[in-house]
């Protein structure tokens, strides 16, 4: 782990499996981070995608599942049922274990075809990405030039893996709510405050680990 140079956020789907290759692709060493949660459920589907990544990642990649934290430092009360809640435990998550091994680059598996997300508008990526600039982190979105499911589909194709989108499901997204206009706007804007707001106390963010396996034994 001390030799990574990219901490992934990996959620064993599609886009985030790309994302992995292509940085794996252009020379990076790699920490792949699951979260798990209590409304995640197959953690058996991210380990069969990882096993189908070995021979296309490098056998030094360190695969971390962590307990999704809760305490982030900061109110998050004002949160509508959207991603963005998530997201932000996502990042303080990510942000702890690079912290903890002087990495400086974070990356998510966010895709152009996925931006009616919240957290996957160009908003919120360019509000992120600016957060993180100011702690010394840099934001890679390898997979964002994916402009469709299909697109993600072909690619998976062409790098001999399952086109399947081998992640842990969520029982939430159900009851999420869709943002637009100013709705959008304001809940990004307290995202991106709430995340700053975590990130001045990361020292103070602890973070359980489940599981931390080297790839090239995981089988």
């Amino acid at each position: 782990m001390a030799n990574a140079s990219c901490v992934v956020m990996f959620s064993g789907g599609r886009d985030s499996s790309i994302a992995a290759v292509r940085l794996a692709q252009q020379g990076e060493s790699l920490c792949l981070v699951t979260v798990s949660s209590g409304h995640l459920f197959g953690i058996e589907n991210v380990r069969r995608r990882l096993i189908e990544l070995k021979p296309l990642l490098p056998p030094s990649t360190i695969w971390l599942q962590v307990r999704q934290p809760h305490d982030l430092k900061t109110d998050t009360s004002f949160y509508e049922m959207t991603c963005l809640p998530c997201h932000h435990s996502y990042v303080v998550a990510s942000c702890v274990i690079a912290a903890k091994y002087a990495v400086k680059r974070l990356a998510f598996g966010y895709a152009r075809y996925q931006s009616n997300w919240p957290e996957q508008t160009p908003l919120a990526i360019e509000r992120l990405r600016a957060t993180l600039s100011r702690y010394g982190i840099m934001l890679e979105l390898p997979a964002y030039d994916l402009d469709s499911r299909e697109s993600a589909i072909d690619t998976l194709k062409v790098l001999g893996v399952s086109t399947a989108s081998l992640e842990q499901k969520c029982i939430q997204q159900i009851s999420n709510v869709t943002l637009t206009g100013e709705r959008l706007a304001s809940q990004i804007d307290l995202w991106e405050r709430a995340i700053q707001a975590s990130m001045a106390r990361l020292d103070d963010i602890a973070i359980d680990v489940i599981d931390e396996i080297e790839l090239d034994i995981l089988s």
